[in-house]
C-alpha cells in the first residue's frame, strides 16, 4: 500500500494535471481578443513610461505603442482614441525634431570622394565610417584622433555637412516602424503632413547603392553577417514605403533602386529576415517565390506552435512568433490556417498574467544590456501578430461603433 502521503502527492499531480489542462485557453478569436485587451495596457505603461524617462522614440518603445493600438483600434477592439492621438503626435513630434547625429556612411565618403579628398585622408578616415556620433563635439574630437590639425582645419565644414545625418529620426528603422504602424483609420490633415515628412526623411537616409543601413541598437542583434541586418533594414524600409498609398515619383524611384539592391538577397538565420522576404515576394508578386517563402516559415514553426529568431533555437519566444504571425497575416493566413491555430494557442499558454510575454534578450541579443527592452518589444510583437491574423475590422463610423466583419 501506498503511505497517505505518497497518495496526497499523487492525487495533488492529477488534480494539477487535470486543471491545467482545464486552464489552458481555447485557440479562438475571442480568447486572441482578450489575450490582446489584457497586453495592450502592459504596453501602454511600458511606452509612456518611455515617453516621460528617455523622451525619444528610439529602442522602439513608442512606435511600437502607437502601432499596436493603432492595430487594436483597426481590429474593434476599445482604444482610449485621445490617447492614441497624443501618442501619434508625441512620436511624429520626436522623429522630426531638429537633433542632429553624425556619421560618415557611405554616401558621406563617396561625397567626399567626389568632392576631391585625397585617398590617404579617406583611408584615414574609413575607421570612423561605423561609429554614430551624438554631438558635434564627439565627432570632431574623433576626427582629432585620426587627422592632423591642418587637415581637420582644412576639410572641417565639409565634414561636419557630409556626416551630418538627416536628423536621429530614431533611424530608419524607427521611421519605418512609425509609417507601417499608422492608423488606418482617418486622421487629421497636421498628422497626415506629418506622416509625409517622416516619409521625406526616411529617404534621406538611403545610400546611394539604395539600401538602408541600421541604426540604434540592430547592430547588437544577432545576425548572420551586415549583409543580413542592413538588409533587414532595407525591407522593412520599402515595406513601409509600400505600405503608403500617397506615393509620388521621388518614392517610386527610390523603391525601386531598393529593390535592385535586393535582388541578390537571401533569407538569413533570423526569423525575420525570412519573414520580410516572404513579404517582399508577396507585395511584388513573385509567387512561386511567395509560396517557397511560406512554405520555409511554416518550417521553422516549433513544436509548441512558435518560432524562435535564430533557426538554430528550438525555444519558442513572443517576439519571433509575433513576427511569423505578422507575416502570415500580410501573406493571406487566418485564424482558420492551422499554423495561425498553433501560434495563437502557444502565446495564449505562455502569456505571463500582467498580460505580457517574457522574452530573454539573449535568445535575440548578442551581449547582455543593463536595460532589457525585449519583454516590451516581445509583447508589442506578439500583440500585432495576433491581430494581423484576426478577422478584419470595418469602421464604418456608425454612431461612433465599428461594424465586426467577424
Amino acid at each position: 500500500m501506498f503511505p497517505l502521503r505518497s497518495l496526497v502527492f499523487v492525487a495533488a499531480i492529477t488534480a494539477n494535471a487535470v486543471a491545467s489542462e482545464r486552464d489552458i485557453p481555447e485557440a479562438n478569436s475571442q480568447n486572441v481578443r482578450a489575450a490582446v485587451e489584457r497586453s495592450l495596457p502592459v504596453i501602454e505603461r511600458g511606452g509612456t513610461a518611455w515617453m516621460q524617462q528617455r523622451d525619444c522614440n528610439s529602442c522602439h518603445a513608442v512606435t511600437f505603442l502607437v502601432w499596436s493600438h493603432n492595430a487594436a483600434l483597426a481590429h474593434g477592439l476599445k482604444v482610449n482614441r485621445k490617447k492614441l492621438a497624443e501618442w501619434v503626435n508625441w512620436s511624429l513630434a520626436d522623429s522630426l525634431a531638429e537633433k542632429r547625429w553624425f556619421k560618415l556612411r557611405p554616401r558621406a565618403m563617396a561625397a567626399l570622394e567626389a568632392g576631391g579628398m585625397a585617398e590617404p585622408l579617406l583611408a584615414r578616415l574609413k575607421p570612423l565610417s561605423g561609429t554614430t556620433y551624438l554631438t558635434q563635439k564627439e565627432f570632431l574630437d574623433a576626427l582629432e584622433k585620426v587627422l592632423a590639425k591642418s587637415d581637420l582645419e582644412s576639410h572641417k565644414d565639409e565634414l561636419i555637412r557630409q556626416a551630418t545625418l538627416p536628423n536621429d529620426g530614431g533611424g530608419p528603422d524607427t521611421l519605418a516602424q512609425l509609417l507601417l504602424g499608422r492608423a488606418s483609420l482617418s486622421e487629421e490633415k497636421t498628422t497626415t503632413e506629418s506622416y509625409s515628412a517622416v516619409r521625406a526623411l526616411l529617404l534621406e537616409w538611403q545610400e546611394p547603392d539604395g539600401s538602408w543601413l541600421a541604426a540604434g541598437q540592430l547592430p547588437s542583434v544577432k545576425w548572420e553577417n551586415e549583409k543580413e541586418m542592413h538588409g533587414a533594414t532595407t525591407l522593412w524600409s520599402v515595406l513601409a514605403l509600400t505600405a503608403d498609398k500617397s506615393a509620388d515619383d521621388v518614392v517610386s524611384a527610390s523603391r525601386q533602386q531598393a529593390l535592385e539592391f535586393l535582388k541578390e538577397t537571401k533569407p538569413g538565420i533570423t526569423l525575420q529576415s525570412l519573414a520580410l522576404q516572404l513579404m517582399l515576394a508577396q507585395k511584388f508578386g513573385d509567387p512561386s517565390r511567395s509560396k517557397a517563402l511560406r512554405q520555409q516559415l511554416l518550417e521553422r514553426q516549433n513544436a509548441d506552435g512558435g518560432w524562435s529568431w535564430l533557426k538554430t533555437n528550438q525555444i519558442s519566444d513572443a517576439f519571433a512568433t509575433g513576427q511569423a504571425l505578422y507575416a502570415l497575416g500580410q501573406t493571406g493566413f487566418n485564424q482558420k490556417d492551422p499554423a495561425v491555430q498553433r501560434a495563437w494557442q502557444f502565446l495564449l499558454q505562455t502569456q505571463d498574467a500582467d498580460g505580457g510575454w517574457d522574452v530573454p534578450q539573449n535568445a535575440i541579443n548578442t551581449r547582455p544590456r543593463k536595460l532589457n527592452v525585449y519583454p516590451f518589444w516581445g509583447t508589442a510583437w506578439a500583440t500585432i501578430g495576433m491581430l494581423e491574423t484576426l478577422p478584419k475590422f470595418n469602421d464604418r463610423h456608425e454612431n461612433g461603433r465599428g461594424i465586426r466583419s467577424d
